[in-house]
């Protein structure tokens, strides 16, 4: 069948687009409802299990590998003595020590205790396998020597096996050893203490002459060091008489900064100059008349000669065909056109003027480029000048630094040297009245030796408890958040709540589109569409908007066209603007015929379904031509409701180009086409969006491939 479009007319719309409808409101997020939770469990349900299994597994691994700890405890009493209080200082300067914080007192024990030194020194101070077997012991089954571990190595790991508690309200130190062995715990805290008691003693042993010759030492590299810097300052900032210094820098700035105004001052002239040149040469006009001519010969016109072949082929197709027949026609159509157009081109005059440059410009340029010229020179002399004064107040703001440092340097001297002469003469004092064999009692002593503990540590079972509560809530934040970023519908009621439109059908995987029984959403929605036809509605041009390349609205269109030419008996035409339409007509038993092609001429073949006709070749017709004309698009589909009742049109994937926008606006009905768990929901609402843009009426969309996601009883729970 043929569909030839009536004589063109003119456009039922007075514009290219349709006026824009009213936006949209806003698409809502997806919720947390229970349904909408329960929905993704069941469709990204592997993810969940992997969010799940990964902690479980995780808690049950490091359970299976995690060894059986027995702690040994001992106890250290912290006193205060006088490694605490002191005496009177040692300087003669300062207060005495007569106030204790015991909390930091007992808080500095601990991390002496810990310290990296006093481990060291106990992991060295016993034989090797005394506190971790594995040193040495043979690996790979005897094979093997016994792995060589560092003395931090072992610190390190026996750091982690200790633990210090320490109360706010108390002077004892609870310190305790967990590993493998309680004799191996019991033997690395009594390793532990004595390091640390060798290392207080190392400590505390030093004199109070020692202190005042260091203070003394130390004083007289400061004194040294200051006069090194005072006398690298003045040689770096080249300073001979800092006060003449300053002032020769001060001169310089003021001389330089009375240059630059007066350049300044003859920049301004400058520019003033060439803006009134360049307005003045904008005010003439670049070129003036010098001639002008008038004709009424046309340029390129070749009507008449157009004619004449025109003519020429008429008297040839008269010759050969009958009067009637509709290509000559159209030829006196042609014919009389270009005498209309010879006709009307006869009292047409034309034009010719010829201009030459303006001379007034050329001299206005010649100034400009003169003023130019001496606008840079001035800038250029300004830039330097403006460099020079910045050098002079670098130079200055040096001098100024170099004169507050001196000054500050000098003071630091005087105090330094004061206080030197003091120690020093305190120092002699101290040195001759020092009792190096005074005894001192411990301000540390222990407590409770260390014993072990009656049973071992184990918390095995606390973590695999952990592990599977930790497991439940990843899963459970896994499915909020794969909920709250799922980008595509999975059930109607979520495209429904997702894009604002009502789900017209909703058509399960695996069914058949087409032969056969066809499945009642499909026939559902044809009742629908045609009863809304029946009551008055314009419903004869139905298409299917695309939202990806597999939404499935090729299938779902074919479905419904056989269900309205099989179930209504009414004329149908299949319209594929997205291919050729050959798997249309393979699918229904259709074979096209070739035929000469006419850009004004929609082919379409009938099928084995009566009433139903397959379009060939439709993306090349006016209806997917950006090319083709308003009038000849309406011309054409008018034709269409004219000789048939229902048209279903498959829009093509890449539904952005005017062609498509034209055709969608032009329409009876839009249908949104979507994929259960396939359609992104952004390419969803913009495919919605650019229908409701264009003037297009959408009504709803058709879901394919939609599965029973939740179990009915759970289903009937959460709705």
């Amino acid at each position: 069948m043929n569909l030839v479009p009536a004589a063109p007319q003119r456009a039922i719309l007075a514009e290219p687009f349709p006026p824009l409808p009213q936006v949209p409101p806003a698409d809502p997020a997806m919720s947390l409802s229970p349904r909408d939770v329960l929905t993704t469990v069941f469709v990204r349900k592997r993810l969940i299990l992997l969010a799940f299994l990964l902690p479980a597994a995780a808690a049950v691994a490091a359970a299976a590998l995690m060894p059986v700890r027995w702690p040994a405890e001992g106890l250290l009493l912290v006193r205060v003595s006088r490694e605490s209080t002191g005496a009177p200082d040692l300087t003669g300067t300062g207060p005495t020590v007569v106030s204790i914080d015991t909390p930091k007192m007992v808080q500095s024990e601990v991390e002496m205790l810990l310290s990296d030194v006093v481990l060291r020194r106990a992991v060295a101070s016993v034989p090797p396998g005394t506190i971790f077997p594995e040193e040495g012991e043979r690996r790979l089954f005897g094979l093997l020597p016994p792995a060589q571990e560092s003395v931090p190595q072992a610190a390190q790991r026996l750091r982690s096996a200790l633990l210090a508690l320490s109360s706010n309200t108390s002077n004892l130190l609870r310190v305790s050893a967990s590993l493998s062995d309680p004799q191996r715990s019991i033997a690395a805290l009594q390793a532990v203490f004595a390091a640390y008691a060798a290392h207080r003693r190392e400590i505390f042993s030093q004199t109070d002459a020692q202190l005042l010759s260091a203070e003394t030492d130390r004083m007289a590299v400061v004194l040294h060091s200051l006069d090194e810097q005072i006398a690298k300052l003045r040689a770096d900032a080249r300073i001979l008489d800092l006060p003449q210094d300053i002032q020769i820098a001060s001169t310089r700035i003021a001389s330089t900064t009375a240059r630059i105004d007066a350049l300044r001052e003859r920049k301004a002239t400058t520019d003033a100059q060439l803006q009134a040149a360049r307005a003045r040469l904008n005010e003439r006009p670049a070129r003036v008349v010098a001639a002008a001519e008038t004709t009424n010969l046309a340029p390129n016109d070749d009507s008449r000669n157009e004619l004449t072949r025109l003519l020429l082929e008429r008297r040839r197709m008269a010759a050969q065909y009958a009067t009637d027949w509709p290509p000559l026609r159209e030829l006196d159509q042609r014919i009389a056109t270009l005498r209309q157009n010879i006709a009307s081109n006869r009292s047409n005059r034309f034009e010719t003027v010829r201009e030459v440059r303006n001379p007034a410009v050329e001299q206005l340029s010649l100034q400009i480029a003169s003023l130019e010229v001496e606008s840079d020179a001035t800038g250029r002399q300004m830039a330097e000048l403006e460099k020079q004064a910045t050098e002079a107040q670098a130079r200055g703001s040096q001098l100024l630094q170099a004169e507050a440092t001196l000054r500050d340097l000098g003071r630091r001297r005087d105090a330094m040297e004061t206080s030197f002469r003091q120690i020093a003469n305190r120092e002699t004092g101290a040195r001759i009245s020092e009792d190096a064999q005074r005894s001192r009692s411990p301000s540390v002593i222990v407590a409770q030796p260390p014993a072990a503990a009656a049973r071992p540590r184990d918390i095995r079972a606390a973590l695999i408890v952990a592990g599977l509560f930790g497991a439940a809530v990843a899963a459970a934040a896994a499915a909020i958040l794969l909920t709250l970023f799922r980008r595509t519908f999975a059930t109607t009621d979520e495209a429904a709540r997702g894009l604002g439109l009502p789900g017209l059908a909703s058509i399960p995987p695996g069914a058949r589109m087409a032969g056969g029984a066809p499945t009642p959403p499909v026939t559902d929605l044809a009742a629908m569409l045609l009863d809304a036809r029946a009551s008055g509605e314009r419903l004869s041009l139905i298409q299917f908007v695309a939202t990806g390349a597999d939404d499935g609205r090729g299938a779902a269109a074919m479905a419904l066209a056989v269900e309205i030419a099989r179930a209504r008996g009414l004329r149908t035409l299949l319209v594929d603007l997205e291919t050729d339409g050959q798997h249309f007509m393979t699918a229904l038993k259709s074979y096209p015929v070739h035929e000469p092609e006419d850009p004004e001429k929609l082919l379409a073949f009938n099928s084995i379904i009566p009433n139903l006709w397959v379009a060939y070749e439709a993306r090349s017709s006016p209806l997917g031509d950006p090319h083709a004309g308003l009038d000849r698009v309406q011309a054409l589909l008018d034709r269409l409701r004219r000789d048939l009742d229902v048209v279903v049109l498959v829009g093509p994937t890449d539904a952005g180009s005017y062609a498509m926008r034209r055709l969608t606006a032009m329409v009876d009905v839009n249908l949104l086409a979507l994929r259960a768990e396939r359609t992104d929901k952004g390419i969803a609402r913009a495919a919605r969006n650019a229908v409701l843009a264009a003037g297009g009426r959408l009504v709803g969309f058709v879901m394919s491939s939609e599965r029973r996601v939740l179990p009915r009883h759970l289903a009937r729970l959460v709705s």
